[in-house]
């Protein structure tokens, strides 16, 4: 289940249970639809579940409920209400005694007679077991949701619902439209199918804004909503688009940043600059980084974990860690995926491969992977076996590797055969005292700790 499915009320053919709540994220948000310049998700939401959510792909006899249904990270906000998830649960113990008795699979049960059954109790509407599967709506309706877009959150979920049908009644709009309006689809354009038609109004829109606007940062309990700023969107909106002529720009805006902006200042940065991939920038992420109050918040032992909290020890919720933590870690990711500069990146991320928080430490490796896998490959792909032409010339010159080579001495290695190539050699000619090693360390695969083993 996606945000998306939320925002246009979308019905199911096996609604099971339904969640009620307000959108309260408290934190910040991830899916392009929530960056967008629109009315704000407001209100009290009626969210269905289907029973498929409750089935984890690949595995049979087992029910999966609460916070582990299948839904997005953003979604979870309209479906983790107490009561909401008590009431799944008691849904979802219904399916078990169905399938004993009249199949063995969950996949297979009888969803309509429990959704009769959950209706008797009063548990479900009865309006449930007319609804169907979402019907994909008609052109007229689709163009009259691209009108309504700018201002409206639903009538812009169902745009990006129905993308590939939207994207040119956008891109029209955008070319018809004026002002805020043709500003709004511009960032649309951008912000749900990556498309540049409309960058150029949006490298105005920053390269005009003299200073940062006030952003988002982590304050206990009370945040929902946009975690964005309107400078900060603009900036997403370039990366999203992959406007590559929006670096420059971008850059500008990076050199007004310190540890006093704001989290989602820093964060819109990062995330336009990694999918732009202009390795153009990584000096001024590495400067920004070098900023007081910029780096050292890795938490790596209980001491440094109490010295970074100690300044906020008398509240519950001390925000200030988290907050710089992500931001040094964030920061040092887009450096090291652009290239790093003066390993400043690498350095960073090694420090919170070691961090006690978890979380953090699993995503610094797994950016360092990132890189050292293709690495890795490489490496082994031209260094797996000491056999191949360079290290055998080197080992034994080129006259006799190629006195062997037409002697036709040389044969592929089987398994268990590994060292048929460098016997054939040896029968050839024997082995110079001057020759170099194998490895640094003198010690060839094939052949042993040593050469002169070899040659015994």
């Amino acid at each position: 289940m996606t945000i998306l499915d939320q925002a246009i009320g979308r019905t199911y053919s096996d609604t099971i249970s339904q969640a009620r709540s307000d959108y309260d994220s408290h934190g910040y948000t991830v899916d392009p639809f929530l960056m967008l310049e629109t009315q704000r998700m407001g209100g009290a939401f009626t969210v269905n579940i289907p029973y498929r959510c409750l089935l984890p792909k690949g595995l049979e006899g087992l029910l999966v409920t609460g916070l582990g249904i299948s839904v997005h990270r953003d979604a979870v906000t309209l479906v983790r209400m107490q009561a909401c998830i008590q009431n799944q649960g008691y849904a979802a113990g219904w399916p078990a005694p169905a399938a004993r008795e009249a199949t063995p699979l969950l996949r297979a049960i009888d969803v309509r007679g429990l959704q009769r059954k959950l209706v008797e109790l009063g548990y479900l509407p009865e309006e449930v077991l007319e609804q169907g599967e979402v019907q994909p709506l008609s052109r007229e309706a689709i163009a009259q949701a691209v009108r309504e877009a700018p201002g409206n959150y639903r009538a812009a979920a169902l745009v990006h619902f129905h993308s590939a049908e939207s994207l040119p009644l956008v891109r029209e709009a955008f070319a018809s439209s004026e002002g805020q309006q043709r500003y709004i689809y511009a960032v649309m354009l951008a912000m749900l199918f990556g498309d540049e038609t409309g960058a150029d109004a949006i490298v105005e829109r920053v390269r005009a804004a003299e200073k940062w606007d006030e952003g988002w940062n982590y304050w206990g309990m009370g945040q929902s909503g946009d975690a964005l700023s309107p400078l900060d969107k603009a900036i997403v909106a370039l990366g999203m688009a992959r406007a590559r002529k929006a670096a420059p720009v971008i850059l500008e805006k990076v050199e007004l940043l310190d540890a006093e902006s704001d989290f989602s200042h820093h964060r819109a940065v990062v995330m336009a600059l990694e999918r732009l991939g202009d390795r153009a920038a990584a000096p001024a992420l590495a400067a920004l980084l070098r900023k007081p109050g910029m780096a050292g918040h890795v938490h790596d032992t209980i001491a440094a974990a109490k010295t970074h909290d100690a300044e906020y020890a008398r509240y519950v919720n001390t925000v200030h860690t988290r907050r710089e933590s992500l931001r040094e870690l964030f920061l040092a990711r887009a450096l090291y995926r652009l290239g790093d500069h003066q390993g400043i990146g690498e350095a960073t991320l090694r420090a919170y491969a070691a961090d006690l928080r978890g979380h953090l430490a699993r995503h610094a490796k797994a950016v360092l992977e990132e890189q050292q896998q293709p690495a890795r490959r490489a490496k082994k792909g031209s260094s797996s076996c000491c056999f191949g032409v360079r290290r055998l010339i080197a080992a034994f010159g080129v006259r006799r590797f190629i006195a062997a080579l037409r002697l036709g001495r040389f044969q592929r290695p089987q398994s268990g055969r590994k060292r048929r190539s460098v016997a054939a050699l040896q029968r050839v000619a024997p082995h110079p005292k001057n020759a170099l090693p194998c490895g640094n360390d003198g010690f060839c695969p094939a052949a042993g700790p040593s050469r002169e083993r070899v040659t015994r």
